[in-house]
This record gives C-alpha cells, structure tokens and sequence, in this order.
C-alpha cells in the first residue's frame, strides 16, 4: 500500500538512539513508512530498528554520509519523503511542519538552521551553505540546506532529480534551483546542533573539508547551468581596456599609486595626502567625466591623467592605471577613500618585506556579526574555497591594497579588472597574499542610490557576487570541481548498484 509519508534514516552504529527514534516515528499520528539504511553497522543496530517497525535495508560496508539517505529515497513508497539522522531524537511535533509545507506545495522543505545572530551562522560550513544559496541566487535561504536534517522533499522533486543526486545534497540543492520548477523554501527551525553527537576533531575536520567541497560541487552546476557569472550583471565592464598591448610602459619607477576617478569630491584631499606619502607616480584614472573636473589636483610633476570620456566599469580603472605606469609597488585605492599617510605605509611596508599582495584587513573592521551580506559571505567563502580561511572576508575587491609590480605583470594587469579572479589566481600560484592593515572604508565609502539601494536592485551586489563566482569557475578549471576539498568518504558506486 502506497504510504502519505515515509521517514528516511540513514544509520551507521546508532543503536543507542534508533529504537526510541523509530518507535516515537511509529507512534506518530500520521503513520509513515520507516525507513533505516544500516550500513557498515557492527552492533545491534539493525535488529533493534527492524524490532522497532522499521524496513531496514542492510549494507555490509559504510556508505559515507548522505549515500544511505539517497538509497533510501530510492525505495521510499510515500509521496512525500522526510530525512532524519539515526543519533537524532526529534519530536514529531518538530517535523510537523516540512510535511506540511510539502503537503502545502513545497517540493524541498529545508530547515533554517544554522540560524542567524548564533555562533554556528559563521562556521566554514554554513559559509559555504550560505555562499551556494547565493550564488543560485537564492541569498533569502540563507545557510539552509539539504545536507542539514531534518528536512522534506516531494515525490516530483525526487523524480526529476534522480535518487542518486542526493548522495551529494548541495549538488541536488543547486540542480533543484536552476531546474526552476521545483519549490525550496525554509520550513522550520530545528536546532541540531545541540542534538549532534560530537565524534572527535579528526571527524569534525573531515566533515567540514567534506562539506566545503560539497558546496564547491554545487557552485560547479550553477556555473555550467548559468554560466561563469551565474547570471550576475558586470555592469558594463571595457574589459578590452584592461588589455595590455597597446600600452608602454616609461621608466621604472619605486611605488604608484593608482586612483580610478569620476571627479569625486575628495580626489583634491586624496591627492593632497598621496602627495606626502612615499609615492614617484602617482595616476589618476578619469572616466565617464569632464577631463576639466580634474586639473585642479594636477599639482605636481608626479600627477599623471588617464582620460576616458565613458565610464569604463567597475575596476576596469584600476587595470588601466596600473598598465601605465612601470613599477616595483601598485597602491590602489578609490577616490571616494580618504586616507592618511598612516593608512598607505602599512601596505608599501608589507611589499618591501616581500608580501606579494597586501589587502586591507577588513576582519579587524567587521566582526562576524556584521559579516551576513552577500559580498561578505562570498569574499569569506572564496577565501576558504582557495585554502586560505585565514584571510577572512579581505578581498582584493576592497581598496586599498598593494601589489607588487613583479607578481601583477605575472599574473596580468587584465586580472585585477575582476579582483577575486586576481586574488585566485595569485594564491593558486603560491604567491604571498596577507591581510596587512585596517582601513575602514565601509564607514568611509559613500552610498549611491542606484548602485547599493534596494529599489534598484542592488546592482553593485550583484556585481561582486558575479565576481566571485567567476573566480571559483577559474579555481575549478584549474583544480577541478571540488577544489583542494576531495571526497574519500562516499561509496557511491555502491548506492550506483543498489538503485540502477
């Protein structure tokens, strides 16, 4: 007989919690089919279930997490089809709700969990979750996703997906949105976390290697769905300027400093303190206005004008300026930005000590608790996905930074035009890359309406989510869909036979 609601729970070793967990889901009101996938068990964990009045399904080796899961979708008789984990005791008054967002149209009903303002809201883990949510395009999930139980999916969504696609729940997760006929929404909060038995360092460490990886997988099938940007606007980028043949470089020189303009307000002020800082050259970039807005900064002999009559895209500016002009040490900054003698030094120092790319040290300026915006989970996520969680969200995206002349002629003045495309590039080179000095230019910088507000769009958001999304395509191209983050653990090949 076809059940309304069968109840899938992978289990390895679980006979502690499997008996009290499957009689209290047997005793539910609703009656599911119960469903234990026992692999690699060498206790009781099996008998007790099926004692209990479960189906159980026995696999003689480990499955490795979520495998169990999509084994059990395989063969699960409801129309609706709920995940727990066997070392969890949830109380059916918990779970109401995923079957009733299906029951209500739902085809993934996921919980929100980790939630936001807690501890857990920061972990790699959740970054990665949250950055695949946004990347799909999908920010208002937040981390919620089908690697965390419990959660609820609909018998269309497990036909159109395959059982075998949630072996790997972020991969089914982004196959789900970008299928677009599939609903996902975040139908309850269950705090797991507290639940979780711990199981040691070694396995926390591999989990969260495991997990990152996921999500680099599902990154992978928006960008072969969508694109390497995702769909994500560019906002215009002449990027075809950012390409260096056409321009010579002069005489060498020690440190430039490099300032895309439109004509803002504190350009004169800017220049004036660049002016007494350790600069031979200084370049400024105008574009999309009148070349007469900037003269009167043109002090010195050391000034030098780029005019474009167009506006030439975001960052494009700074590849332009730097192509310019020969030198041992790049310092970028905005001229919106205003800085001290103080603020630049810290990032010329760390090029003479031999740091390679110096970035503006923005977790010194943004707790974690400020750390929930789009641009600010991606920055964190591309770090992590490159091997380099210590950078935090520092980003070559944010001004000011520094670069030596040696390594931005190695990996091409064009990179710095999509600055986490440049920052990928270096570190996947090997190159010294460090977060060397805070300059707080989220209280500095200037809001523009059309660029940063809602009601239009967020364009400016969008434009750094694109970005990196195209620095993880360049990541996966050379490393490969997971990154450095490899999966040892599944046997999919075994939940491969059992479901084909």
């Amino acid at each position: 007989m076809k059940k309304t609601l069968s109840v899938i729970i992978a289990a390895h070793n679980e006979a502690k919690t499997i008996g009290p967990l499957v009689r209290r889901l047997c005793r539910w009101y609703r009656r599911p089919e119960v469903i234990v996938i026992a692999n690699g068990c060498t206790d009781r964990t099996a008998s007790i279930a099926r004692g209990a009045g479960a189906r159980v399904v026995r696999f003689k080796n480990r499955l490795g997490p979520d495998v169990g899961r999509a084994v059990g979708l395989s063969i699960a008789r409801g129309d609706i089809c709920l995940v727990v984990d066997g070392d969890m005791i949830v109380p059916p008054a918990q779970l109401e709700p995923f079957v009733r967002a299906v029951q209500g149209g739902v085809d993934i009903a996921l919980n929100g969990y980790p939630f936001p303002g807690t501890k857990k809201f920061h972990h790699p883990t959740a970054i990665a979750k949250h950055a695949l949510n946004i990347f799909a395009d999908r920010a208002d999930l937040r981390a919620a996703s089908l690697t965390t139980v419990p959660h609820a999916i609909s018998r269309r969504a497990i036909k159109l997906l395959g059982p075998l696609a949630f072996c790997v729940p972020p991969v089914a997760q982004a196959r789900a949105i970008c299928d677009g006929r599939l609903r996902i929404e975040i139908a309850g909060q269950v705090a797991v976390g507290a639940l979780n038995r711990s199981r040691g360092a070694e396995h926390d460490q591999a989990m969260r290697r495991l997990i990152i990886g996921d999500c680099l997988e599902g990154v992978n099938i928006i960008i072969d769905q969508r694109g390497v940007r995702g769909g994500f606007t560019d906002l215009g980028r002449k990027r075809d300027l950012a390409q260096g043949a056409s321009f010579i470089p002069k005489e060498r020189v020690s440190a430039a400093a490099i300032v895309p303009t439109q004509g803002e307000a504190g350009l004169t002020r800017l220049v004036g303190e660049l002016t007494n800082a350790p600069f031979d050259h200084i370049r400024l970039v105008l574009n999309g206005a009148n070349e007469e807005d900037i003269e009167s900064v043109r002090t010195t002999s050391t000034i030098e004008v780029d005019y474009f009559a167009e506006p030439v895209g975001h960052d494009v500016g700074r590849a332009i300026g730097c192509m310019q002009v020969d030198s041992d040490k790049y310092f970028i900054t905005d001229a919106d930005i205003p800085l001290t003698r103080e603020d630049v030094e810290p990032f010329l120092d760390a090029i003479d000590r031999d740091v390679d790319i110096a970035l503006n040290n923005l977790d010194r300026i943004l707790s974690k608790a400020r750390q929930v915006d789009p641009p600010s989970i991606v920055k964190r996520f591309l770090n992590i996905a490159c091997d380099r969680p210590d950078l935090g969200v520092s980003s070559l995206t944010a001004v000011p930074h520094a670069i030596s002349g040696r390594i931005l002629r190695e990996i091409g003045f064009e990179s710095i035009a999509v600055p986490p495309l440049g920052q990928v590039k270096a570190i996947l080179a090997g190159l010294h890359v460090e977060a060397v000095h805070p300059v707080d230019v989220v209280k500095m910088n200037a809001v523009r309406p059309h660029l940063h507000n809602a009601d239009s769009g967020k364009p400016l958001q969008k434009l750094i989510v694109g970005d990196h999304l195209e620095a993880i395509a360049y990541l996966q191209e050379v490393q490969g869909s997971r990154g450095n983050f490899p999966d040892p653990i599944r046997r999919i090949d075994l939940a491969e036979r059992y479901i084909m």
